[in-house]
């Protein structure tokens, strides 16, 4: 090899390490995405449901799908593991970052705030008061206002069924004599609280929380595999140049057709907070196609 052909070899060398650098800065420069994933529906002492188990496992992999590192757990039991679940997430954002926080199961808002509930909890007398033993959406804006990001989507798939109906009709708790007195009833008489979730008034800065239905309103676990909510978010996700609000109009018009037509009931989607920004989950338009994370 001559030394002209050297230099030719190590300037073309060279090159590719120049390009190979640069492309590492501009993925290193781009937005991270994150996702937490929680499906609760292994109850011990409020009733159960099917499907989100369901709804966790293909948001999870719906979000990989369109790039997301996603944090994903089923039947979170206690207050301090979903809290110890959020704050994983949370430590993993930054600025740039564009963060989801799906959650699907049991909520209830009493107060005037919001709360979802883990599996296992149990209250330790008949007079502690069971909001303690519960894991608050305030928390979650909390933990979130700690880590500022271009984008926090909160979604909650909860309000399923009508926790109340049963102490209602027979002045029992929801889960029967299981637990004596029972989460159902102790939330009813101790925390006047009631099914749906409260309208949200402080969501942290550059922060979008979508609601399976409107305030005080329950929503349906769904026929299929999915919640409807959850059905459209799945069906949408992955369609390029989609914007975040045409994401939720489109999921927003599938819910309240199919929820008219097979319930007799419009379930109605809400959304609550602000975003200034652009973002599609799949690519927004001139914008390269968005890898998949395994």
């Amino acid at each position: 090899m001559t030394v002209r052909t050297r230099r030719g070899v190590a300037s073309i060398l060279c090159s590719f390490m120049l390009l190979a650098c640069a492309s590492t800065q501009q993925r290193a420069g781009e937005p991270a995405r994150v996702a937490l994933v929680i499906g609760n529906g292994a109850y011990a002492n409020v009733p159960s449901l099917t499907n989100p188990l369901h709804d966790a496992a293909d948001m999870c992999a719906a979000l990989r799908r369109v790039g997301f590192k996603t944090l994903c757990y089923t039947n979170v039991p206690d207050r301090a593991e979903f809290d110890a679940h959020v704050t994983e997430y949370v430590e993993q954002l930054g600025p740039r970052s564009v963060g989801v926080f799906y959650y699907s199961g049991h909520g209830v808002q009493a107060h005037g705030a919001n709360f979802m509930i883990p599996t296992e909890v149990q209250l330790a007398s008949a007079t502690q008061d069971p909001l303690q033993v519960l894991y608050g959406l305030d928390t979650v804006f909390a933990r979130l206002r700690q880590k500022p990001a271009q984008l926090q989507l909160v979604i909650l798939d909860a309000c399923r069924t009508d926790l109340f109906a049963a102490t209602q009709a027979t002045g029992r708790g929801a889960a029967g004599a299981s637990t004596e007195p029972s989460l159902v009833r102790a939330l009813a008489t101790l925390a006047q609280a009631s099914n749906g979730l409260a309208r949200i008034t402080d969501a942290p800065p550059a922060t979008m929380v979508l609601y399976a239905t409107a305030s005080k309103d329950a929503a349906f676990d769904g026929e299929g595999r999915n919640g409807p909510l959850t059905k459209y978010i799945l069906r949408h996700i992955g369609a390029r140049g989609l914007p975040l609000e045409e994401f939720i109009k489109r999921v927003t018009s599938d819910v309240e057709n199919e929820t008219a037509r097979d319930y007799d009931k419009r379930q109605t989607p809400f959304i609550y907070g602000s975003f200034t920004g652009s973002f599609c989950f799949a690519g927004c338009p001139g914008e390269s196609a968005v890898p998949p994370v395994f």
